[in-house]
């Protein structure tokens, strides 16, 4: 029984509530047995009665002092002083000539539950258990010792033994509870560590497959498909970029550096990935025709930024390669919620599923890299139709800024009847 509450909080969370509830079911007791003794005044008043009631009046407040401050000497005072009660009450009430006939009654197991209900002043199961048991043999005890001093013949107390029974028997399976509770905790935590290991093996996998993909296949494939002779400038320059790149021992966060220290100018299209993929596949020979908002490409995260840029090139890169003609479309749309890239060609199409598990540039490239940051990908393609690529990415949530919250707010508009001078 965790309660959803960190390991090192549960013990003392639930100590703390199973106190709190035997301290006020021993107040509750003790409230029936200042009234039977209020009643049984009524009939008779003696000092031993006043004695009574003055008793069972301290020990309630004693244990409502203990329930919220629980310490050792209270506990101790508040058994001493139940003890006292218990056989105040027992010889008060059973000491009426002719009004009970024997000492097992629920009327006089009141204070002997309440001092059971002493709950522990400690943080352990173990520890409540012997502070209720010093409580029940206080009680008995002191009973015992009250009824042999009347008429009335001593037989056993049901109700404060099961009462007894009950709670040690609640503190023993809390306590067994928290063990097993405990002995699991460290297999979830590795179980957690495990999972969170794997996502990011996996993330790593994904995000090099994608960047291998991008770098050196389709490097080698724009050498093998280029004129005989010296290399073109573009072609040049990625080469350079691609060497460069895979030269450094991690290459990956090499590459994630770029991307942060990439200058972030006034005009976020200049600035952005998905330009410098279209730049690069014009360099290649590719027409590529650009309508829509480019500017709502500055909303994204530098993240987003490089990811969409990479996706967006290996479409082109798909055009030059598999397409057949040497001319695309790409338009830029936003709203809300998303900032939307769609690559369009009009050439030769396919079949999704009929693509090899081999051919990695729409499943890694582009599938994979996009939904790893929370997007979606969806192409439309058929035979001699052509593809038709959506590219949708969430931009970052904006965190506003101190200025914004110093900013005045807007003056109110007047309705349209106002007349204003």
């Amino acid at each position: 029984m965790s309660l959803g509450l960190p390991g090192h909080l549960v013990q003392a969370t639930l100590s703390r509530a199973l106190a709190r509830a035997s301290h006020w079911f021993g107040v509750i007791c003790l409230a029936g047995a200042l009234a039977s003794v209020l009643a049984l005044s009524v009939a008779e008043t003696t000092d031993r009665l006043f004695a009574t009631v003055a008793a069972i009046v301290g020990m309630a407040a004693l244990l409502a002092v203990l329930a919220k401050w629980r310490t050792v000497p209270l506990t101790i005072a508040y058994l001493v002083l139940g003890a006292a009660c218990t056989y105040l009450f027992t010889g008060a009430v059973l000491g009426m000539p002719g009004v009970f006939s024997s000492s097992d009654l629920f009327l006089i197991s009141l204070p002997k539950m309440a001092l059971i209900m002493v709950g522990g002043a400690g943080s352990g199961a173990l520890v409540g258990v012997l502070w209720s048991t010093v409580g029940f043999l206080f009680a008995e005890v002191a009973a015992t010792l009250a009824v042999s001093q009347t008429a009335v013949p001593d037989r056993p107390d049901v109700f404060s033994i099961v009462t007894y029974l009950l709670l040690v028997g609640v503190m023993l399976l809390d306590g067994l509870t928290r063990r097993t509770g405990r002995a699991a905790q460290p297999a979830i935590h590795r179980a957690v560590q495990d999972d969170e290991a794997r996502t990011l093996r996996h993330d790593f996998d994904v995000r090099a497959i994608a960047l291998m993909h991008d770098t050196t296949l389709n490097q080698l494939v724009s050498v093998a498909r280029a004129k005989p002779g010296p290399l073109s400038r573009g072609l040049e320059a990625g080469l350079r970029e691609t060497l460069t790149t895979l030269a450094e021992r991690d290459w990956l966060t090499h590459v994630d550096e770029q991307t942060a220290r990439a200058p972030i100018g006034n005009d976020g299209w200049l600035n952005s990935a998905v330009y410098r993929a279209i730049d690069r596949s014009r360099d290649r020979g590719l027409v590529v025709d650009i309508t829509g908002d480019k500017e709502a490409l500055a909303r994204l995260g530098p993240e987003q930024d490089r990811e969409l840029g990479l996706a967006v090139q290996q479409c082109l890169v798909n055009v030059l390669l598999h397409a057949g003609i040497a001319s695309a479309e790409v338009v830029i749309d936003a709203d809300d919620e998303n900032v939307s890239v769609m690559v369009l060609d009009a050439g030769s199409g396919f079949m999704e599923a009929d693509t090899g598990s081999d051919r990695l540039g729409l499943s890694q490239s582009v599938r994979k890299r996009i939904e790893r940051l929370g997007g979606t990908v969806v192409i439309w393609s058929r035979p001699g139709a052509g593809t038709s690529v959506l590219l949708t990415l969430p931009p970052p949530a904006l965190v506003p800024t101190a200025t914004d919250a110093l900013a005045p707010a807007p003056a109110p508009v007047p309705a349209p009847d106002t007349v204003t001078p």
